[in-house]
């Protein structure tokens, strides 16, 4: 009787550990980078697009600083638009983590895109 009731409590605490990690909220895990601007809003004017070039709004979500060359009439500042997931800083050439969809940091401020089978490839916003 008493091993039905300590296999009763066994099966039930189970399965109310696996009810809490299920409807547990997703975790972000943000990788930030050196230099990184914080409290960014969309389209909102930035500086930086050449180095340096990501920041982290209120809710977490990760923009880049983007210029169009050419533009007219001039303007001296870029803008901020939404950016693929970062993945902390990374070298030219090594390996990423998905097919496409993900940013990087080369420890000098360049900015990096996942190219597939080529790894991390500076062609953001190219």
């Amino acid at each position: 009787m008493i091993r039905a009731f300590a296999a009763a409590g066994a099966a039930a605490a189970a399965m109310f550990a696996t009810a809490t990690v299920a409807g547990a909220e997703p975790k972000f895990d943000y990788a930030d980078v050196p230099n990184m601007t914080y409290d960014v809003q969309l389209s909102t004017k930035c500086y930086s697009w050449e180095r340096f070039i990501f920041g982290r709004g209120e809710g977490g979500q990760t923009y880049a600083c983007h210029y169009i060359p050419n533009q007219w009439p001039p303007v001296d500042s870029g803008f901020w638009v939404w950016s693929p997931p970062l993945y902390g800083v990374q070298e030219i050439g090594a390996p990423c983590p998905t097919n496409r969809g993900a940013a990087a940091q080369t420890p000098d401020g360049l900015p990096l895109e996942c190219a597939g089978d080529k790894g991390w490839q500076q062609e953001f916003y190219a």
